[in-house]
Order: structure tokens, then C-alpha cells, then sequence
């Protein structure tokens, strides 16, 4: 199967279960059929609705471009982190999937934006200190991990998306 198919697979595996749990909870949730930025599902309940953003994955790290939540300068081979974008909406909620082999299998992760881009920046800047800023492999790159490790204290936290409807 095509790299790309997998990924497309795997995105869409991931919204279907998230979906499903939010039904198990109440919340009526839809999935976009094309590319709408920053809404992967629009979920409704009591006359509210609110959108979501759905990142899923079966192996290593979840991937992004770190300028996509942080304003990066770039002087010669050196990167400094100059601060968080604050024109993306610190209240839009992700929900990470870590799609297992099996039913039951899956693992679920929900924050903020604005907690997955201060954690994006703590570690971004740590990695760059800790090569006096400059990208070992390539200076010019901004690409950043997110990693299940990271993720772990957001662990099924369904709350966050559950208070929005009360």
C-alpha cells in the first residue's frame, strides 16, 4: 500500500473512532468529506457546536512544521523560537489518536492549542539550546516531533471537549 494511502487511511481510521466516542457520549460529531484548515470534525449538543482538529497515527511520532505554531527567525544556520503564533485560536481543541491493531486498542490524547504549542516550544527551544541553535542535520529545517511521551499527560482528558456543552 502507497505511503500516502496509509496516512490517508490511518486519518481517516482515527476521526471514525473519535467520532465514535463522542457518540458514546452524547455529542452528535461529523467529519468533513475535504480539507477544511484547522476543522476536522464539527461536533454539536445542547444548541452548541465546536470544532476539532484530528491528528492520528500507528507508529513513532505525529509530524508538523513548528512555524505552523511558532514564529521561528532564521540568521544564517541559527533558529531562535521569537514566540508562539497568537494568531491561531489557543481554544481549538486537538484529539490525538494513537489507532491500535485491534478494537480496543486505541489510545486517545485531547489538549488545546494553546498547550500543544507551548509544549512544541519548550521543546523546540530545548533542542535548539541544546545544539546552540543551529539544526544538526539541516540548519534550515523546522520540522518537529510530537511524540506519545508528550502526549501522555493529556490522556483521555474527553473533559475538555465535554465542558464546552454544558
Amino acid at each position: 500500500m502507497a505511503r500516502s494511502f496509509k496516512t490517508q487511511l490511518v486519518g481517516q481510521i482515527g476521526e471514525s473512532l473519535v467520532v465514535a466516542e463522542l457518540g458514546r457520549r452524547g455529542i452528535v460529531a461529523t467529519a468533513f468529506a475535504g480539507n477544511v484548515p484547522d476543522i476536522d470534525l464539527l461536533t454539536y449538543k445542547n444548541g452548541k457546536t465546536q470544532a476539532l482538529q484530528v491528528k492520528a497515527w500507528r507508529t513513532g511520532s505525529v509530524h508538523f512544521d513548528a512555524t505552523r505554531f511558532l514564529n521561528i527567525s532564521i540568521n544564517g544556520n541559527i533558529q531562535n523560537v521569537d514566540a508562539i503564533d497568537e494568531e491561531l485560536d489557543p481554544d481549538l481543541i486537538y484529539v490525538f489518536v494513537l489507532v491500535g491493531e485491534r478494537i480496543g486498542g486505541d489510545r486517545f490524547f485531547i489538549l488545546t492549542q494553546r498547550k500543544l504549542q507551548s509544549q512544541i516550544s519548550d521543546n523546540y527551544r530545548a533542542y535548539l539550546a541544546k545544539h546552540g541553535g543551529q539544526r544538526p542535520r539541516n540548519a534550515q529545517t523546522t520540522h518537529h516531533a510530537v511524540t506519545h511521551a508528550d502526549l501522555m499527560p493529556f490522556e483521555d482528558d474527553w473533559s475538555l471537549i465535554e465542558q464546552r456543552f454544558d
